[in-house]
């Protein structure tokens, strides 16, 4: 599991960061409101970071492509599955974030109606 990280690149570091962001937030938020609404914009964000690295992985896997002139359909698969980790972690890092803040949303009565 601890590989598969390990291969996000450096982009995961960045999807880590954000997730402790979201909660350190979360913690703060416990006992009273703390920018709660900034718990579902950094899952977004999340989400684009994760998206951002999917590109840039696969755009470098298929700029390399043509250098080769012979290169395995695994190797190549390899990497794309590689680069769709990013992108899946990203997309998870939002769910909880959504699910964290209607939480919070709900325990603190903050929905205007």
């Amino acid at each position: 599991m601890i590989d598969t990280f390990l291969n996000g690149g450096p982009f995961m570091l960045a999807l880590l960061i954000l997730l402790g962001i979201i909660v350190f937030i979360a913690v703060k938020n416990i006992n009273e409101p703390y920018k709660t609404n900034s718990i579902v914009l950094l899952g977004i964000f999340s989400a684009l970071v994760g998206i951002s690295a999917t590109y840039i992985g696969i755009d470098t896997a298929f700029s390399s492509v043509s250098d080769i002139s012979k290169i395995s359909p695994q190797i190549l698969l390899n990497g794309l599955k590689t680069s769709l980790i990013t992108s899946i972690t990203g997309g998870i890092i939002m769910l909880i974030s959504t699910g964290l803040w209607y939480f919070f949303i709900k325990r603190h009565n903050l929905l205007v109606g």
